[in-house]
This record gives structure tokens, sequence and C-alpha cells, in this order.
């Protein structure tokens, strides 16, 4: 029996292998920001996969701030209803760069949910090998999920301000957006990057709060999409992934906080920077959402 917490990323083979395994879950965690994650769905999973999505069903609003991860006893009832209790171990999918498996493999790491990886090269790789498809929609039986919190994997707003305020070298926060994000051309929507009116440093959407653009002060920027093959979808090697932090000047001495427009993207550079070794890492769950629309926070631009 394979130990996930040692070996975060498995391969498509080995998946197809261990299919019928009774203590696996599979997760398709697949998300579209245009609105057809229900369609592609449907048309095909991998078997024995139930479907979350990181917006609808383990996301939250909580005090305006949105696509946060559901409180502990919130998000137990969701494991549990999936069949997804204390002993069992997580397989996470999702297609071409898109975050939700890595945003999944983060919070049940926060919730204490060690025996969890992703499927390198997601759903993409699966059909590329000629691996089944099925359109059943499998049921489990409920599981007990207990929730363990580790704070350590969750960065705050204060946390951060502490570290700006005081230049503190310990800490490196990782910007994981698109560029035209960072530089502060644009803001994250879901359908993608929204650019900004000539002359303006912030954008409504939705009718909320003004969402600044720019960057947290001091934040490096590594792109999470570019931690993986563009033609393969699969991780880069891991003594590639560290050099391209530590060419940003990301060191594994740092606690390093990744963060990004809602979360989700800041998952999956935080996933990659553990492949790479990195141990004290944290996501900065409210991410620009929350930083962007409180004026007491500095913006760099």
């Amino acid at each position: 029996m394979i130990d996930l917490s040692a070996h975060p990323l498995v391969s498509t083979d080995w998946l197809a292998d261990h299919l019928t395994d009774p203590d696996l879950r599979i997760v398709d965690a697949r998300w579209m920001g245009d609105g057809t994650t229900q369609e592609r769905v449907a048309t095909g999973r991998i078997p024995g996969a139930v479907h979350l999505d990181w917006q609808r069903d383990f996301g939250t609003t909580i005090g305006g701030i949105r696509d946060l991860l559901l409180p502990p006893d919130d998000f137990a009832k969701l494991m549990s209803a999936n069949g997804i209790g204390d002993e069992t171990r997580v397989v996470a999918y999702a297609h071409e760069d898109y975050s939700g498996a890595a945003r999944l493999w983060w919070a049940l790491r926060h919730y204490g949910h060690n025996q969890v990886a992703i499927l390198d090269g997601g759903i993409t790789r699966w059909i590329a090998g000629g691996q089944p498809l099925t359109t059943e929609i499998p049921t489990y039986p409920p599981a007990i999920f207990t929730p363990r919190v580790r704070p350590e994997w969750l960065a705050t707003a204060d946390e951060i301000q502490a570290a700006v305020d005081a230049h503190d070298p310990a800490v490196r926060l990782v910007d994981t957006r698109p560029p035209e994000q960072y530089a502060g051309l644009a803001v994250w929507t879901p359908p993608g990057s929204r650019y900004l009116e000539p002359g303006a440093d912030a954008i409504e959407v939705g009718g909320r709060t003004p969402i600044r653009a720019g960057h947290i002060p001091g934040a490096v920027h590594l792109e999470s999409s570019l931690n993986l093959d563009a033609q393969t979808w699969m991780y880069l090697p891991a003594e590639e992934l560290r050099a391209r932090a530590e060419a940003a000047g990301v060191t594994p001495d740092q606690r390093v906080i990744t963060y990004c427009g809602v979360g989700i993207s800041g998952s999956l550079g935080l996933f990659a920077l553990w492949l790479a070794g990195y141990r004290n890492v944290a996501l900065y769950d409210a991410s620009w959402e929350e930083w962007a629309t409180d004026p007491s926070r500095p913006v760099e631009r």
C-alpha cells in the first residue's frame, strides 16, 4: 500500500492499477470559469470518481470574502457524504492547468488528512493514455471524517502584514497569478483576467467593493501554470521546480506563503513547492480577494 503522504503525486498507470482499492476515493476536481463545469463532467469522468467543485462544494463566503475554504465541521460533512473518512486515501485530479486538485490537496492537509495525492497530468493525460471514462455517478456510504486543524498551513492577512512591516527575510510571499495581475494591469475574475480602464487602479467586480490592482509589497512572482509542462500538463521534475523557486529568491529555510486571486492557483503554487522539498509553506486563502478590498492594506504596482 503506497503512503500518499510521502508520494503526493501519482501517475495515471498507478491509478489505473488501483481503481478498485476499497480504501481509495477518487475526486474529480475540475472547474471551469465559463460555467461549463457540469457539462464537461457529464461527458465522462474517471471510474469511481466523485465530483467536487472547489467553488460550489468546498468554498464559501465569509464576511464578504468569496471562495474561502469551508469551516472544519462543514468540510467534514462534505467529506463524509462522499465516502471520505479518516482512513481513506484520496487521489484528486483536474485538467490542464486548473488548480482544483491542488486546492483539495491543501484543504485536506490543512484539516489533518495526509493520505492525499494529485494525479499527474490529470484527466488530460488519463484520456491521452487511452484509459477508460464513465458517465456513471458513484455513491458511497458515509464515512467518519475528523478534522484536525493545522493552523500552520493557513496564513492570515495580519500575519502577512506583520512580515511586510518588519521586512522579515524569514518570510517570503509568492504571488502565483498571471503576470498582468501581478503587475497591476488586471484583476482575477472567474472567466480570467479583467483589465483595468486606462488611468484606473481598481475595478468593480459584481457590484462589490472595488478590487485594487497590484500585489502585496515584497511578493515575488512565480506564476502557477509554469510549474507544469505545457504539453503534457504534468508537473516539472522536483529539481526544476526548486531551481525555479530559488531563482526567484525563495529558499527552503523561509516560511513561504503563496497567494493568488482567491487561493486557487496559490494552492497549485504551494503544491509545486512541496514537491520541490519546501516544508514550511502556507496558503493565504483569502488572497487578493481580501487584501485588495481592504483599504488599510498596502498595495504595490
